[in-house]
């Protein structure tokens, strides 16, 4: 990620035009005072934080489809046993569909059980296949249908996140990154979603948020560094997400979110996002896939 990157790379890619323009003053005046240059370099970074912001609210009002990767941990199990899944497929925003595949495993200190996992979404719901524990020659599992408008601000169309970054109003710039083999910069920015008054009443019920033990929300966004566009972003909260994550007095399970290649033509590959036939369906509350996904 960009955060392993000096930041003078950074500084170079994004201040080259400026550094060009010192070059010619200097040329025609016989020399810049010290301070100036500084200055010039800080509002230089300013205003391209400025425009990493507004790329993310342009691709708000336009989102286009990516690659969607879903990952958690939780270590609040008991006897020392930690879950974690993670699933990456398609993602249209603006249909509302996404269709994902990945694993659920379950670690102890003796072993290590990996099971698939799998989630569709469409119509407003959830469709998720997780694996559960059965006697052999028993059913396969069922789907459980999750409905997507219990987990969404009452006064929005979209997710808890979607709200969440139309509040980022402010990032630092992180450095120069690598994404789909171009280059681009880095910004992050926190979002606190307590501050959110559309959140409030959303908060306390959502488990994601209580065993992650924080409010604060860390956002990544990435921006090409030769249009200024949207190329990728992620959201976090809670523990690190990985196998060694430690729980804390108030944090016991991690949570991230990233969706990249923005506007790239979605895998031919993937799995299709459609539900699935009604008699196999068996309808619960919110876990916390549903409670994570981005719409």
């Amino acid at each position: 990620m960009g955060k392993r990157v000096v930041a003078a790379a950074a500084a170079i890619l994004l201040s080259s035009a400026l550094l060009t323009s010192l070059a010619a003053c200097d040329s025609r005046t016989g020399g810049t005072p010290p301070t100036q240059p500084a200055a010039q370099a800080s509002d230089t970074t300013a205003a391209n934080e400025a425009k990493a912001v507004q790329a993310l609210r342009t691709w708000l009002d336009e989102p286009q489809p990516g690659t969607l990767t879903i990952s958690s941990v939780d270590v609040s199990s008991p006897h020392g046993t930690e879950v974690s899944k993670q699933v990456s497929g398609t993602l249209d925003p603006a249909a509302g569909t996404a269709s994902l595949l990945g694993t659920k495993s379950v670690l102890t200190g003796s072993s290590t059980i990996q099971t698939p996992l799998r989630a569709v979404m469409t119509g407003n719901q959830l469709y998720v296949i997780e694996p559960v524990a059965h006697p052999t020659g028993s059913p396969t599992p069922k789907w459980t249908q999750e409905d997507l408008a219990a987990v969404k601000p009452p006064t929005s169309t979209h997710s808890v996140w979607w709200t969440l970054l139309e509040n980022l109003e402010k990032v630092r710039l992180d450095g120069a990154s690598e994404v789909d083999s171009k280059t681009a910069i880095e910004f992050t920015g926190t979002v606190d979603a307590s501050k959110i008054p559309s959140l409030t009443s959303l908060l306390p019920k959502s488990t994601v948020f209580q065993k992650a033990g924080t409010t604060k929300v860390s956002i990544d966004i990435y921006t090409d560094l030769g249009t200024g566009s949207l190329v990728r972003l992620t959201y976090r909260l809670g523990l690190q997400v990985s196998v060694d994550a430690t729980p804390t007095a108030k944090s016991t399970a991690g949570y991230e979110v990233d969706l990249a290649g923005l506007g790239s033509p979605t895998p031919s590959a993937s799995p299709s996002a459609s539900a699935p036939a009604q008699p196999e369906i068996k309808r619960d509350g919110s876990g916390d896939l549903c409670q994570l996904m981005l719409f």
